[in-house]
C-alpha cells in the first residue's frame, strides 16, 4: 500500500515561513530605536566630512565641495598634515592643542582605540563625550530654540537642540568659534555655519549619522555628508578613562597615548 504524502500548501507555507521571519526580526530588534546611549565606534573608513579627501585639481574622479569664491580661498589657507594636501607647514587647529570642534569631532578620525564617543540621554538633554582631548557636548531637548546667531557667543561646540522625528534624532546648532576645521583635510567653516545632525539606530548593534552644513560665507549651496556608520562598543564602558588631554604638563603622555610616532622624551 502506497503511504500517503502530505504536502502544504504554498499559501500556508508562505504564511508559515513569514510567521518564523518575523517572529525572528523581532527578537533581532530588541532595543527602543530611541535609545541611542552607549559607546560608539565609527566603523566608515574615510574620516573626513563628506569622505572626499581631495579636491577637483587634486583628484578629479572626486566631487568637490561646493565652495564660494571666499571657501576656496580660505581652503587653500588650511595647510593639513594629512591627505592629499598634506604639507610639512602645517596650520591644523589640533596642532596647536585647540579644541576640535563640531562636526570634526563627529568623524571621531582619531585612529582607535580613539574613535569612539558616548552618548548619554537624559530627559533634557543627550550629552556626547569625545575621548580625545576629553571634550563635551551638550543637546538641549527641552524644547527650547536656539538662540539667535548674532546674540550667540562663538563656542567650539556651539548651540544645539534636539528633536525627535519618527524614529530620527534631528539635532540643530549654530553659533560655532570659525577658528575650528570640518575634518583633518582642512575644510573651513565660518561663523555663519549652521549644522544639522541626522542619528538613526538601524539596529542593536548600529548607529547612523547623516550631517549638513550650511555656510553661504564657504559653501554655495547646503553640504551633506556621506552617511557615518558606528558600532556599539559594549567593552569600551567597562575600561578606565583615559583622560587625555593636550597640554604642556601632559604632551608626551599624550603623544605616546595617541601613538603620533614622536619619540622625543623630557
Amino acid at each position: 500500500m502506497r503511504k500517503a504524502c502530505f504536502v502544504m500548501p504554498a499559501a500556508v507555507a508562505a504564511a508559515t515561513f513569514a510567521g518564523v521571519w518575523a517572529t525572528a526580526a523581532r527578537a533581532q530588534q530588541t532595543v527602543d530605536p530611541r535609545d541611542i546611549a552607549g559607546h560608539w565606534e565609527r566603523t566608515t573608513p574615510i574620516v573626513s566630512f563628506g569622505n572626499v579627501p581631495s579636491g577637483g585639481r587634486d583628484n578629479p574622479t572626486v566631487q568637490e565641495a561646493p565652495f564660494t569664491a571666499e571657501g576656496r580661498k580660505m581652503y587653500e589657507a588650511n595647510k593639513p598634515g594629512y591627505g592629499p594636501r598634506r604639507s610639512t607647514q602645517r596650520n591644523d587647529p589640533l596642532g596647536r592643542c585647540e579644541p576640535l570642534g563640531l562636526p570634526r569631532q563627529l568623524n571621531a578620525e582619531i585612529v582607535e582605540p580613539h574613535s569612539t564617543w558616548q552618548i548619554v540621554q537624559t530627559p533634557g538633554r543627550i550629552l556626547q563625550f569625545f575621548e580625545y582631548r576629553h571634550d563635551w557636548r551638550e543637546i538641549w531637548m527641552d524644547g527650547r530654540a536656539l538662540p539667535a546667531l548674532k546674540e550667540a557667543d562663538p563656542k567650539w561646540n556651539g548651540y544645539s537642540v534636539g528633536r525627535w522625528d519618527g524614529n530620527t534624532l534631528v539635532v540643530e546648532s549654530l553659533g560655532f568659534d570659525e577658528r575650528s576645521w570640518i575634518d583633518k583635510f582642512g575644510y573651513p567653516h565660518s561663523g555663519e555655519m549652521r549644522l544639522e545632525e541626522r542619528y538613526r539606530r538601524v539596529d542593536a548593534e548600529t548607529l547612523e549619522l547623516v550631517m549638513t552644513i550650511t555656510d553661504p560665507v564657504v559653501y554655495s549651496k547646503p553640504w551633506s555628508s556621506d552617511t557615518k556608520r558606528m558600532k556599539l562598543n559594549r567593552e569600551k564602558a567597562k575600561r578606565w578613562d583615559e583622560q587625555i588631554y593636550c597640554v604642556p604638563s601632559e604632551e608626551f603622555p599624550f603623544q605616546r597615548l595617541i601613538q603620533s610616532g614622536n619619540v622625543i622624551e623630557p
